[in-house]
């Protein structure tokens, strides 16, 4: 009873939210394993951007893959999706709302693959030049989108606070 208490209109539409940016995650990525074989070497789209296929089973930027604990940073993201529902409730601030609902949508995401397939599918290269950026997919944007977001109005607002 007390969860409906905090669960109103506006925080269901977040929840919504989350499960969509989840459902596209899945679908971007199992487009990416059906066109494997034509993306092992990479499409180039603009002269920064190319469309890739990497198994990741590691952290980010494949950083621990050798330790085979991909299964184990599933279950972790699990968990930490369950704190980040409580922190939604509790919140009452529609742009850490906002940030939340993007960071458990990509949580959610990387956390399925992690136990369903124990890696992830990467598949955006970001690049300058021959610099290039690891490679990422759509839950990872949205979990470091909804950083971005939840740090910056965070700071911005102890800023005016401050004033």
């Amino acid at each position: 009873m007390k969860l409906l208490k905090y669960l109103n209109l506006r925080k269901s539409l977040f929840f919504l939210l989350s499960i969509l940016l989840f459902f596209f995650d899945q679908l971007t990525k199992y487009y990416v394993v059906l066109n494997s074989e034509l993306l092992i070497y990479g499409i180039k789209i603009t002269s920064f951007f190319n469309l890739v296929y990497v198994i990741n089973k590691g952290i980010s930027f494949g950083l621990l893959a050798d330790f085979n604990i991909s299964f184990y940073l599933g279950i972790f993201s699990f968990l930490a999706s369950i704190f980040i529902i409580l922190w939604m409730l509790k919140t009452k601030n529609i742009y850490e709302t906002l940030a939340l609902s993007m960071i458990l949508g990509g949580a959610l995401g990387n956390g399925f693959d992690r136990i369903k397939d124990s890696y992830v599918v990467d598949f955006i290269d970001v690049h300058i030049a021959d610099y290039h950026w690891p490679a990422f997919n759509f839950a990872d944007l949205c979990i470091s989108l909804g950083a971005i977001l939840y740090i910056s109005y965070n700071y911005l607002f102890i800023i005016e606070r401050k004033k």
